[in-house]
């Protein structure tokens, strides 16, 4: 058991389409413990077991536990806490909310994982100081979080902001998941699209580091791509130069259309940083319409992978606890 001094203790969840984490998170917004494994995406009741093999072990260990906030990789319908469809999970119609508050008997929010990332930056992170703000969060797929007068849009269900399926391509690949579209922003610019394309190259260049690690049978996805292009591979860096330059054309759309103060990029498949951002900021400076284009700043997310979780925590304290809410600003 874990004592605490603050007068809530919130389970965060973050479940997307590759990982589940969770982390313990008291009213001041402090992490006490985190933990995280793979998500299970075999079947519906595959990957609500899991979630509640995970969440029964944390609920457990943290007790007292006041409230539970997820984030899942799906659209959801916000008032209902209802999750509608997901791209990257085997979920469709689950009353999440519901399922949640009668197995643990504590209140349950339920939202978007990006529109959760996107609350805890723009109240606790890279967002402090604006009122314009989107944010985009690279994973297995690409999604959206938007802030428009200080308050997250939803839309008229609550499934706003699925900004990785905005089509750049009218011809491109078929989309990943149970999207129906093809040539999405997702298709080209995600964890798995940077995996796809970083095995296209490591072919075509066998003697890179690249080439190397495809040869000896090593995984070639998005973090592996990242290291090497840190440590100077140059083909890594020729793999996230092109990602970043499709994300680019994206985020163009997305300053023409919302006029934002800050775009912040977070996920996991943005651990390159700059190496990505750079290619980015490029095409937008070249694409985008004036007066946005010099208006915009496009950054890193400050609480990287803790995002999901903390965005969790923070919708549920701010939904049902909100004279505990911490004011904006950093996190104690």
């Amino acid at each position: 058991m874990v004592s605490l001094s603050p007068l809530r203790s919130i389970v965060g969840v973050d479940l997307g389409g590759t990982k589940l984490a969770l982390g313990l998170i008291d009213d001041t917004l402090g992490i006490i413990a985190r933990t995280s494994g793979p998500a299970v995406t075999e079947s519906p009741e595959a990957c609500l077991d899991n979630l509640y093999s995970r969440l029964d072990q944390a609920v457990a260990e943290y007790a007292p536990v006041d409230a539970i906030g997820v984030g899942t990789a799906s659209m959801v319908d916000f008032r209902a806490g209802r999750v509608v469809l997901s791209t990257n999970l085997p979920l469709r119609d689950v009353s999440l909310r519901d399922l949640l508050t009668e197995r643990y008997g504590v209140p349950v929010v339920v939202d978007n994982d990006a529109n959760v990332a996107c609350l805890a930056e723009f109240r606790y992170g890279a967002g402090i100081g604006t009122s314009e703000m989107i944010m985009l969060t690279l994973g297995t797929g690409i999604g959206g979080g938007i802030v428009t007068n200080g308050h997250l849009y939803r839309g008229a269900s609550g499934a706003a902001g699925e900004l990785g399926h905005m089509m750049i391509d009218y011809d491109g690949p078929r989309c990943q998941g149970a999207c129906p579209n093809q040539g999405c922003l997702e298709v080209y610019a995600s964890g798995q699209a940077m995996g796809r394309a970083a095995r296209d190259v490591a072919r075509t260049v066998p003697d890179s580091a690249l080439g190397q690690a495809l040869a000896s049978g090593e995984e070639v996805d998005g973090p592996l791509v990242s290291r090497l292009a840190l440590d100077g591979d140059a083909a890594a860096v020729t793999v996230l130069t092109g990602i970043g330059e499709k994300l680019g054309l994206g985020i163009t759309s997305l300053v023409n259309i919302f006029n934002p103060e800050l775009i912040v990029i977070g996920g996991g498949a943005a651990q390159a940083g700059e190496i990505i951002l750079g290619p980015a900021r490029r095409v937008v400076a070249e694409r985008a319409l004036l007066p946005q284009r010099d208006q915009v700043r496009i950054v890193l997310a400050q609480h990287g992978v803790d995002a999901g979780v903390l965005g969790a925590a923070a919708l549920a304290i701010i939904e049902l606890f909100p004279e505990e809410a911490p004011a904006r600003g950093r996190p104690a």
